[in-house]
C-alpha cells in the first residue's frame, strides 16, 4: 500500500509541474504576442528647424553668429553631401537688440577678411565640415552688446517664423587665475588651474569655462558651473583640464591637469538661466551610457529647437610656466 501512495503522490508532483510548464509557456506566447517595440516620438521626428546662434561680449570682439538648419531622422544615412542638404541659406534673420534691428547676412567664411575668418573658425571650428562654410552673422557688429540688455531673435523662412531670445547678463570677472602643484604625488610637468570668484550676493549666477591649447584649435572643452553652494562668497575654485579626458592617451593619473610651458586660450562667461540649462542637459544626454534613459535638451527656440545664447566673457591668454 505504501509504494502505490509514493506513485500517486509522484503522478500529483508531475502533474503540478506539467501544468506549470504549460501555463508558463502560454504566458510567454501571449507576453510575446503582445509586446510592441517602443521607438520615442523624438527618434523619429516631424522635420524641424535647427538654430545653433551666440552673441559675446567679450574682448575677442566676436560677431554674433547663426547657424540654421533642418533636424533630421537618427535612422539616417549621414554623408557630407545629407549635411550640405540640411543647412538653410535664404532665410531672413534678424536680430532686436532693444533700439533696431539688425539683419545677419549670409556669408561664407572665406568671403570674410582675414581677422574676422580667424575669430569664426576658432568659435564654430567645431560644428563646420567645410572650410567654406557659411553662416549668418552680424559682419560689421551693428548689435550694441551691453551688460542687461535683451536680444530677441526673428527668423523668417517659407512663411514660417522661428522667435527666441536671450539677455547678456552682468560678468563676473575672475579677480585671479594662477597654478599651482596638484594634491597627492608631486609632477614637475603638470600642474592644475585655479581661479578667485567673487560671486555676487543675491542673485543667482551661471558660469561657463572653455580651454583651448590654440586660439585656433578646433579642440576646446568646457564646462559648467553655478553658484547654488556658495552664492554671496569669494572662493577659490580649481579649473580641471576638459581637454584631459578626451586625450587618446587618458592617464587618470595627470586627468584634470595641464603641462607645464603649454599656452591655454582661458575664456570664462557669464549666461543666462535658460542659456544654462541648455548646455547642461545638452551634456547630460551626451554623457549617459547605452543603457540610459532617452534625453532631449532643453531650448529656448519657439517655432523651432535649439539655442539662442549671450555670452559676457573674460578671455586670458595663459602661459603655463615651467617648474
Amino acid at each position: 500500500m505504501a509504494s502505490k501512495s509514493n506513485e500517486i503522490n509522484i503522478i500529483k508532483i508531475k502533474s503540478r509541474e506539467l501544468i506549470f510548464l504549460c501555463t508558463f509557456i502560454i504566458s510567454i506566447l501571449t507576453f510575446s504576442s503582445c509586446e510592441e517595440v517602443f521607438i520615442p516620438e523624438d527618434v523619429i521626428p516631424k522635420e524641424e528647424y535647427v538654430v545653433e546662434g551666440h552673441i559675446e561680449l567679450s574682448d575677442l570682439n566676436m560677431p554674433a553668429y547663426l547657424i540654421l538648419s533642418k533636424s533630421v531622422s537618427y535612422f539616417s544615412n549621414f554623408d557630407t553631401s545629407t549635411f550640405q542638404q540640411l543647412y538653410i541659406d535664404d532665410a531672413e534673420v534678424f536680430v532686436n537688440d532693444g533700439d533696431s534691428d539688425i539683419k545677419l547676412e549670409y556669408v561664407c567664411i572665406q568671403d570674410l577678411d582675414q581677422l574676422t575668418q580667424f575669430k569664426l573658425l576658432s568659435e564654430v571650428g567645431t560644428k563646420i565640415f567645410s572650410s567654406n562654410f557659411c553662416l549668418y552673422i552680424d559682419r560689421n557688429n551693428l548689435l550694441k552688446k551691453e551688460a542687461g540688455r535683451i536680444y530677441k531673435l526673428k527668423i523668417s523662412h517659407d512663411n514660417n517664423t522661428i522667435t527666441s531670445q536671450t539677455t547678456l547678463t552682468k560678468r563676473v570677472n575672475l579677480d585671479s587665475i594662477y597654478f599651482k602643484d596638484s594634491p597627492g604625488k608631486p609632477n614637475d610637468t603638470m600642474t592644475l588651474l585655479w581661479g578667485k570668484i567673487p560671486d555676487p550676493a543675491g542673485e543667482a549666477n551661471y558660469y561657463q569655462y572653455d580651454i583651448k591649447k590654440r586660439a585656433l584649435s578646433r579642440k576646446t572643452g568646457s564646462t559648467l558651473r553655478d553658484d547654488a553652494i556658495f552664492n554671496g562668497k569669494t572662493i577659490d575654485m580649481p579649473f580641471p583640464n576638459p581637454l584631459s579626458f578626451d586625450n587618446e592617451k587618458f592617464d587618470p593619473e595627470t586627468a584634470n591637469l595641464y603641462k607645464r610651458g603649454d599656452t591655454l586660450l582661458f575664456k570664462w562667461c557669464t549666461l543666462d538661466k535658460e542659456h544654462y540649462e541648455f548646455w547642461e542637459s545638452f551634456q547630460f544626454s551626451n554623457n549617459q551610457g547605452p543603457f540610459s534613459s532617452y534625453v532631449r535638451s532643453k531650448d529656448n527656440i519657439d517655432g523651432g529647437i535649439g539655442i539662442w545664447g549671450a555670452y559676457n566673457c573674460q578671455v586670458e591668454l595663459l602661459i603655463i610656466p615651467k617648474k
